[in-house]
């Protein structure tokens, strides 16, 4: 999949900047347009008090995707989707985006903390989400890849291979409670390399065994040993975020990036 429109989420938020340097990056890495959306919890009635900050944003992103070289959108709601809630009127933002980027919610009052999730499994496109805490100077030169055969592995990795062609390190890891586990894990981990190499990217595997802990920490605690700065991971069971997935979006150290 290429990437030709990168959607940012941009709201109050001190995390927001950041965020935006984060998407101008990959929208030159990708030679993408880059959308932002800026819009707050603000009910609908009381909009227009914000549109000094709007103007003040969109002056801001104008001029730096200008200094960057980059083609950008200023995307605002219609008339029929303002008067939504905020987490439904960024979901139509994203629907038409071939990436969304978002922030984690935190202790500010927005981005509401179903934002993610919600947009992970409803967009029906990659999100990556930037954690709240940190600052973060790069996405994607060192990726690693959370790996147990299914659905949510595939449709992930096979999001994040934009990111991974790009790369200079990708790591494809998973992780075993037992030796029978490891071993289906070993066979399934040697096939998603294959996989992978097809298409140009050439991934270290690495198949743990672990115990006394979750595999969502002994994944965050290995990303942060290999110096990541995106974590690729299967989003979906069912109907819902799967449980690596739910733990990640809380627990997050490095951007995130989940499909369904």
């Amino acid at each position: 999949m290429l990437l030709k429109n990168i959607l940012v989420h941009l709201d109050q938020t001190p995390q927001s900047s950041n965020r935006y340097e984060l998407a101008l990056a990959l929208a030159k890495k990708h030679q993408a347009q880059l959308t932002s959306y800026f819009t707050t919890a603000t009910h609908y009635l009381l909009q227009g008090g914000e549109k000094p900050l709007w103007e003040e944003v969109r002056s801001s992103c104008t001029a730096r995707a200008a200094e960057a070289d980059i083609k950008f959108n200023w995307a605002e709601s219609d008339e029929v989707e303002a008067i939504l809630p905020l987490t439904t009127r960024i979901l139509y933002q994203a629907t038409y985006a071939d990436l969304c980027i978002v922030g984690q919610p935190g202790k500010q009052p927005a981005p509401p903390k179903e934002l993610p999730e919600h947009l992970i499994l409803y967009s029906g496109h990659p999100v990556i989400t930037i954690p709240f805490a940190g600052q973060f100077r790069s996405i994607g030169e060192r990726v690693m890849v959370s790996w147990k055969a299914g659905r949510a592995a595939a449709r992930a990795i096979s999001d994040a291979l934009p990111f991974m062609l790009r790369a200079q390190d990708v790591i494809l890891v998973g992780f075993s409670k037992d030796h029978q586990e490891r071993k289906e894990n070993d066979r399934t981990l040697r096939k998603a390399a294959t996989y992978l190499e097809q298409h140009g990217v050439r991934a270290r595997i690495e198949n743990r065994l672990i115990s006394d802990i979750s595999v969502g920490d002994a994944l965050l605690n290995r990303a942060a040993e290999e110096g990541i700065d995106l974590l690729v991971c299967g989003g979906m069971v069912t109907a819902q975020l799967a449980p690596l997935a739910n733990h990640l979006l809380k627990q997050m150290t490095v951007p995130v990036l989940m499909s369904s």
